[in-house]
This record gives C-alpha cells, structure tokens and sequence, in this order.
C-alpha cells in the first residue's frame, strides 16, 4: 500500500500541470488598454504634480514618455472620417484621368466619389473644422462634376455621327 502511494505522488509530482491546468484562465497575451477617464487624468497632469504623486523624481527617459503619452490621445481623438473622405477623393480624381486612357476605368471613379462626398459631410458634422472632410467632400464633388461632363461630351460625339 504504502508502495502504490508513493508512487501515485511521484507520478503527480511529474505532471504538476494536470493538476493546475483550470487555475490559469486568462491567457497571456491579453493586453489591459485603460479608459478614456484614466487617459485624460493622466494628460492632464504636469511633470512636477506627476513627481510629487510619486515621491520622486522623474528620469529623462519617465519624462519623454509622459509627454508621449500627453500628446497620444491627441492623435487618436482626430476623426479618420475625413482623412477617408479625402483618400476617396484623391482616388475618384485619378481614376478618371486613369479611366481616360483605360477603359471602364471610370466607373470604378463613381463609387469612389460618393463615398468621397459621403465621408466629407459626415465627419464636417462631428468636427467641423476638419479640413480634411471639407477637402475631401469638394474633390468628391469636381470628380462628379467631372463624370458629368465626360458623360455629356461622350454623348455629343456619339450623336454627332463622327464616332466611328
């Protein structure tokens, strides 16, 4: 008896992860990202009330990555909605010069400068003063007018019988 009980010790003292393997839940790789509440506190701190929280002083390195972080959410709070509509814009003007040198071409510039106008007076409603939605919803607007007059020139030469 006392045999088998050794040997069932021994046997569980090898394999300790079949014994724990329910304990570890979360995974490892997870990454822990903290609210806007915490972001705009920590922003909103100095250099020396950030020392004098901590009880000392920072290092150049501690320094440089709280003006980092200070200037982050910055970044991430300007609305990608314009920058779009511009992107879209951009595209729609160059498949139509594109689109006049390779054919069908110019109806992928269609979809494009919708979406260009779109995006532009969407993000002009959250933000406006976001040059690059107002940008992007004007050159939307010169690619329509653009087709337009593609179209209307297209028809002319068609119907005047020299488009052979």
């Amino acid at each position: 008896m006392r045999i088998s009980t050794i040997f069932i010790i021994c046997i569980l003292a090898a394999f300790p992860t079949s014994l724990f393997s329910a304990t570890s839940a979360t995974p490892d790789n997870t990454t822990i990202y903290p609210s806007q509440e915490v972001l705009q506190k920590l922003t909103s701190l100095k250099i020396k009330e950030v020392q004098k929280l901590i009880g000392r002083k920072l290092t150049f390195k501690e320094k440089v990555s709280l003006l980092v972080l200070k200037h982050t959410p910055k970044r991430k709070a300007q609305g990608s909605k314009g920058s779009t509509a511009l992107g879209f814009g951009i595209t729609a003007l160059a498949l139509i010069l594109l689109g006049l040198f390779v054919p069908y071409i110019i109806l992928l510039s269609v979809p494009a400068a919708i979406l260009a106008i779109v995006l532009g007076n969407k993000a002009k409603k959250q933000d406006p003063s976001d040059k690059k939605a107002q940008t992007g919803a004007i050159l939307g607007w010169i690619a329509v007018g653009a087709i337009a007059l593609i179209v209307v020139a297209a028809v002319i030469v068609a119907s005047s019988g020299y488009w052979y």
